[in-house]
């Protein structure tokens, strides 16, 4: 309620500011209604020379208020032209500063400094503003991929009741936190300080998102991997049990451990190489969707495709069910041809044998040894 009046909110600021400055670790000192990363609010704006549109279809920007050193502290290049000066103050003509998108989705990379736009901010009255710089841009939601049009008015001729300040230092940050609160306290004692934190911590939190969430997401999906093991597992010792009969017949009959065992892992991994093909084919728009919830998260990462796949049949080699069968049954005779030992042992020779009369697993042209 103190600070009622934009002058007021302008002299709060600029003694702050000339507090901060005297910081012995402290380069640069800027405010900001939103810092990077964070996600600043979006205005709607009018182009001057350009028809008006209806109000749905108005132009948008995200829309950032800072003071002059902003983008030094921020480290966000001048491209074009200059940024905001002490002069830039609520007697001086408005002016704004915009980013690289902005100018490439309006004037397709033509000259916009002169240009003038009109921000239709709440609780203010429309005013042409001249562009007068252009600035690299910078991402600010988490989407990796996406760079929006931004607009940044200057604090000095729209200044806020709440904002961020923005210190380079020399120093760890966050060791300046006491003196931050001081200084804050000798202009304003009632003047609450929500948090300090650096910059890779802010983008790290964004990154992140909710933490509780991302521990839940994690242990859900690690579940998931160990079911699916435990599942091909499952299923593929259960159809060498259903085989064992199968197994001890081709055994018995000459066929070497070494090729049954190879048959065997053969079909679990035919199985197996199924289901991870349509799984990377279900997995490859993920990506685009986890981008969006989560900032620096890269899952497109061709290892990923790998290890993951791997990690899953891993358990198609690793039966140990198989190996001992198959030892089992190693045969005591030389080996010889499968089919022919089995007609020779048919007790009825007066039948002739035809394909079919052969046992299912005997029918298959890959059952001689």
């Amino acid at each position: 309620a103190r600070y009622q009046q934009a002058s007021q909110k302008t002299l709060f600021v600029k003694d702050l500011l000339a507090r901060l400055q005297r910081l012995p670790s402290a380069q640069t000192i800027a405010v900001a209604s939103d810092l990077p990363a964070s996600g600043p609010g979006s205005v709607t704006l009018r182009i001057k020379g350009q028809p008006e549109l209806p109000a749905d279809q108005r132009l948008s920007a995200l829309d950032a208020v800072v003071s002059p050193d902003y983008f030094q502290a921020a480290s966000i290049p001048l491209l074009r032209g200059r940024t905001f000066t002490e002069t830039d103050d609520a007697t001086a003509p408005r002016v704004v500063v915009v980013n690289q998108e902005f100018v490439h989705r309006h004037w397709k990379d033509q000259e916009a400094l002169g240009k003038q736009i009109r921000l239709d901010v709440n609780g203010a009255t429309p005013e042409w503003s001249e562009i007068v710089g252009v600035v690299a841009n910078v991402k600010t939601y988490s989407e990796e991929t996406r760079v929006d049009p931004e607009v940044y008015e200057p604090f000095l001729q729209r200044p806020l009741s709440s904002f961020s300040l923005m210190i380079r230092a020399t120093s760890d940050p966050t060791s300046l936190a006491s003196a931050l609160r001081g200084a804050v306290a000798q202009v304003d004692s009632e003047l609450p300080l929500a948090s300090v934190m650096s910059m890779p911590a802010l983008i790290e939190r964004q990154k992140g998102g909710n933490p509780f969430f991302v521990r839940v997401l994690g242990s859900f999906a690690l579940l998931a991997l160990i079911l699916a093991a435990i599942g091909i597992y499952g299923l593929i010792a259960y159809s060498v049990g259903q085989r064992t009969h199968e197994i001890g017949i081709r055994m018995a009959m000459g066929a070497r451990n070494p090729d049954v065992l190879r048959m065997l892992v053969w079909e679990g991994m035919k199985m197996t190489a199924i289901g991870a093909a349509v799984g990377l084919a279900l997995a490859l728009p993920l990506p685009k969707l986890f981008d969006a919830m989560f900032y620096g998260l890269h899952l497109r990462e061709p290892w990923l495709y790998f290890i993951i796949p791997m990690a899953i049949m891993a358990p198609v080699s690793t039966d140990p069910r198989r190996k001992g069968r198959a030892t089992r049954y190693r045969s005591r005779t030389g080996p010889c041809p499968l089919r022919d030992r089995y007609l020779r042992g048919r007790t009825v020779p007066e039948q002739p044998a035809t394909r079919n009369s052969l046992p299912p697993f005997l029918q298959s042209r890959d059952s001689c040894y």
